[in-house]
């Protein structure tokens, strides 16, 4: 569920877990999935950062 993106709230009502602290401590362990998706995701923002800069720096001269 976690790697289709559900929020922790959902499932841990589909779960019938108390609380999503429980669900979290249960089945939030990193996957592979999760930890690829996590590493583009940053990387993409990253590159946007830098892009920005240099467009800013470009502008500026």
């Amino acid at each position: 569920m976690l790697e289709s993106k559900a929020e922790m709230k959902y499932i841990q009502e589909a779960l019938g877990h108390s609380s999503m602290q429980i669900t979290s401590d249960v089945y939030a362990h990193v996957s592979k999935k999760i930890e690829s998706d996590a590493i583009s995701h940053f990387e993409k923002h990253t590159e946007e950062i830098f892009k920005q800069g240099a467009n800013r720096e470009q502008s500026s001269n």
